[in-house]
């Protein structure tokens, strides 16, 4: 019954949303700046309640709520875009707020019948290593906590996961000046880098030649005045298997001190228009 609660809840609150008004919640600068990392503290979030005791998102976990304020924060904004979703779940916000604001959504999903054919304007089969799409075909593409599990083995042994595969084929169907927004979680699961919170190794992911003005936020991770996330016991039990690279000393003070946070990437692609005979066409900067 609870779960039932939760998912009639979120539907609800993400149908109410709308692109002005998240634009006028989120007008204010929410965050500040350290080491090149943009903090995003629950004392200085619009989604704090009145009286400093709760989130005002009635929906999730504490890192669930994170989620959708990210999106509103960053997805308010995108008047006439044609935005690809790379994993799309049944309440898409990004689906809410583009279309909304007079744009288009995309989906694609792994998960999916391979019969259920991808297509503008809807959601269909797709992997992010192999985007069912031509060149320069979208404005955006975001992807909403899926980012930390594109290199994890799906049950299609056709579908190729890699990091860098991905970001290229993320790059070909961006139009000139298009970007990107993804978000993921820290210290809970998939690629051991989330898991470690290894900022600079998920900085590393974004290639200079292909992406440009590459901003990170961390979500909820100076959480007060509100309680701290702890690891739930059914994502810990999965780092012995994902978790090669760092030490268990590390693994333990996350799990004794540290709050599961999130994590938020915007860049823009480096293609840019260039006129040639009286045309605009995409191309690279370094061409």
């Amino acid at each position: 019954m609870h779960s039932l609660k939760n998912s009639l809840s979120k539907r609800i609150y993400a149908m109410r949303l709308t692109s002005a008004g998240c634009a006028k919640v989120w007008k204010n600068q929410y965050w500040h700046e350290h080491s090149g990392v943009r903090l995003v503290s629950c004392s200085r979030c619009p989604k704090l309640s009145s009286d400093r005791s709760r989130c005002s998102i009635p929906h999730g976990s504490p890192i669930r709520k994170c989620v959708s304020a990210a999106q509103e924060a960053h997805l308010h904004s995108l008047d006439d875009k044609n935005l690809l979703e790379i994993g799309f779940g049944k309440r898409s916000i990004a689906r809410q707020l583009v279309t909304d604001a007079g744009g288009s959504w995309t989906g694609i999903e792994p998960t999916l019948p391979r019969s259920r054919k991808a297509a503008l304007g809807k959601g269909g089969f797709g992997h992010v290593a192999a985007i069912p799409f031509p060149d320069n075909t979208f404005d955006i593409v975001v992807g909403i906590q899926t980012l930390e599990h594109w290199e994890e083995s799906l049950p299609d042994p056709g579908l190729v996961t890699d990091y860098a595969a991905s970001f290229n084929e993320i790059f070909r169907v961006l139009r000139p000046n298009g970007s990107i927004y993804f978000d993921a979680p820290i210290y809970l699961h998939g690629h051991e880098m989330f898991i470690a919170g290894d900022i600079d190794r998920i900085r590393g992911l974004f290639d200079p030649a292909l992406w440009r003005d590459v901003r990170i936020e961390k979500w909820r991770e100076n959480h007060a005045p509100l309680e701290r996330y702890a690891t739930p016991e059914s994502d810990a039990r999965t780092w012995e298997q994902a978790v090669t690279s760092y030490p268990p000393a590390l693994l333990a003070d996350i799990r004794n001190e540290r709050s599961v946070c999130l994590i938020a990437i915007s860049a823009i692609t480096t293609k840019e228009f260039r006129v040639s005979h009286d045309c605009f066409v995409g191309m690279p900067l370094s061409a």
